[in-house]
């Protein structure tokens, strides 16, 4: 980590036990995310005063690049316990699987802001005169217009609903319309991959 772990106790003896079991659950988190920046714990007794039966939480703050994770007292999966060992090594076990799921959706993000502009086909449509043209939705939802000519290497009747392709588009007169359409082919692009999506080569079906 970046920055040294904090650990804080309130109505809890700061016994070198616990803090040793803090540590251990800290190296398994920079283990399932090696970009942890910070980590905060805080063990808590939520009951002071009490001479038997008392219970405790445990909240974490962990810092990773962009993003701020917590555990506490509002996570579904928390409870509180009568064993502060337990609640800490509870803690830990949600906060692993937090980690889990940034890690995994940070790889998503950094895939999908590799591909080109891209969406799938909604409609396709025929007007009165017999012009062809059609609709894509955008991953952010946009409905955006597309004339048949604007096609590259294409052809209207190779499309179908729910195939997707790349665009580029513009503001007509009455909304996004795209002025180039091809067809995408995310398969042929490595993870680590800094280029333009090409065309597919081995046409539909």
């Amino acid at each position: 980590m970046d920055v040294p772990p904090e650990i804080a106790f309130r109505n809890v003896d700061p016994s070198d036990r616990l803090k040793a079991l803090i540590l251990e659950g800290i190296e398994k988190l920079e283990k399932v995310h090696p970009h942890l920046i910070s980590c905060r714990t805080t063990v808590a007794d939520t009951t002071p005063g009490r001479h038997s039966g008392n219970t405790y939480r445990v909240q974490l703050e962990m810092a990773v690049p962009n993003r701020t994770v917590i555990v506490d007292q509002s996570d579904p999966e928390a409870i509180e316990h009568q064993d502060v060992e337990q609640a800490i090594r509870q803690a830990f076990s949600i906060a692993r699987n937090r980690l889990q799921e940034v890690k995994e959706r940070s790889r998503g993000e950094v895939k999908t802001s590799r591909l080109p502009p891209h969406g799938r086909v909604t409609k396709l449509l025929v007007d009165d005169e017999g012009v062809r043209y059609g609709f894509l939705e955008s991953r952010e939802g946009r409905q955006i217009y597309f004339h048949e000519e604007a096609l590259v290497d294409l052809d209207i009747e190779e499309l179908e609903v729910g195939d997707e392709v790349r665009y580029a588009a513009a503001e007509g007169e009455k909304g996004p319309q795209a002025s180039t359409v091809a067809r995408l082919d995310p398969s042929r692009i490595g993870p680590e991959a800094e280029r333009s999506i090409p065309l597919s080569e081995d046409g539909p079906g």
